[in-house]
């Protein structure tokens, strides 16, 4: 990282930046007369993001059961398809569309959190595949898909056996360096001959403070 001064006979001075993204560097300027007289100034270089990286995916295809839906659950999330940018700025604000597989308009998907959610019923036995996009806003615009393949199942009969976690209290730590998606921890109960289900209930976090989900089947967090 470093700035260099390119000496020329001009009234100008050519400064060249290598490495960094911002420089604050103090160049001389002297004549050649028999009593060289000089002067010093200050250049701050600010070097901008180029837009050369696309979003990425954490996986190509995602796959998930859940279990049929009536019409009462209309609204509720599905599953949250994120991607990640190694651009700044701009460069990295990403949005998110659905291009294939909603042509009846049955999920919508949350522009800036990549959630989706449903809009319909859906019934044990159906089988749904969505093309998701994520576009980032540089120029020129870059953009990758991925796809959500969603099997609907059919919901699990009430258990008349008592469900007990194997503790009463889990205690998870987070990095504010972690990446989005990271596994914060495992919750583990006795075993049941039924499917299970898990879901996070609960005082909801305040507006900005993130978007939880627990992995069904793997009991992450």
């Amino acid at each position: 990282m470093y700035v260099y001064v390119c000496p020329c006979l001009c009234a100008c001075v050519c400064v060249s930046v290598c490495g960094c993204v911002c420089v604050d560097s103090q160049v001389t300027v002297s004549d050649g007369g028999p009593s060289p007289k000089h002067s010093t100034l200050w250049v701050i270089v600010h070097v901008l993001d180029e837009n050369d990286n696309k979003p990425t995916f954490p996986e190509k295809v995602y796959q998930i059961k859940l279990p049929e839906r009536d019409r009462r659950k209309r609204g509720e999330s599905i599953y949250r398809a994120f991607a990640y940018d190694r651009d700044e700025g701009v460069n990295a604000d990403l949005s998110y569309s659905i291009v294939d597989g909603n042509e009846d308009g049955k999920f919508f998907i949350d522009p800036k959190t990549a959630v989706v959610s449903s809009r319909k019923q859906f019934t044990a036995g159906s089988y749904d595949i969505l093309t998701i996009k994520a576009t980032d806003n540089g120029r020129p615009q870059k953009w990758s898909t991925a796809r959500l393949h969603i099997e609907w199942i059919r919901k699990p009969s009430a258990s008349v056996a008592p469900l007990l976690f194997d503790e009463q209290y889990y205690n998870f730590t987070v990095m504010e360096s972690d990446k989005v998606a990271e596994i914060v921890g495992v919750v583990s109960m006795q075993k049941s001959s039924n499917p299970l289900w898990f879901d996070i209930t609960g005082k909801a976090l305040p507006r900005g403070w993130g978007w939880w989900r627990v992995c069904q089947g793997e009991r992450c967090i």
